[in-house]
């Protein structure tokens, strides 16, 4: 997991239901934190805590399995795969908010990233 990358996941409770998770960071008391962008607010954008713990750690890719006592019917196994400019303009871009423009200013992998960091990083 790299704080400094966007990642698209999926919710385990809603299958096909893709979303992106930007800046995500392993807070003191071991929940996963990460902003969420979009327009709905929340509980759709913002920022969301997953209590539980990482069960596969990369920097491109990682699982958090949710402890399910604590997270009733949000819980389950988040699988978050790294953001990059090829996947974005063939796919992401066309379900995720703004991403037809997103596409169009981010030339890199790179770029998209820090654009993602830059409109969607909130103070925890």
């Amino acid at each position: 997991m790299d704080e400094r990358k966007a990642y698209w996941f999926e919710q385990p409770y809603m299958p096909r239901m893709k979303n992106i998770a930007v800046a995500p960071v392993i807070l003191e008391d071991g929940r996963l934190s990460f902003c969420v962008p979009g327009d709905d607010g929340p509980p759709w954008s913002g920022v969301w805590n997953l209590t539980g713990k990482v069960v596969l750690d990369g920097d491109d890719y990682f699982e958090f399995q949710c402890d399910d006592e604590v997270m009733h019917r949000r819980g389950g196994t988040y699988k978050f795969c790294a953001l990059d400019i090829a996947t974005f303009r063939r796919e992401t871009c066309r379900w995720i908010s703004q991403g037809e423009e997103i596409a169009d200013c981010c030339k890199t992998t790179e770029e998209l990233h820090e654009w993602y960091l830059k409109h969607w990083t909130y103070n925890r």
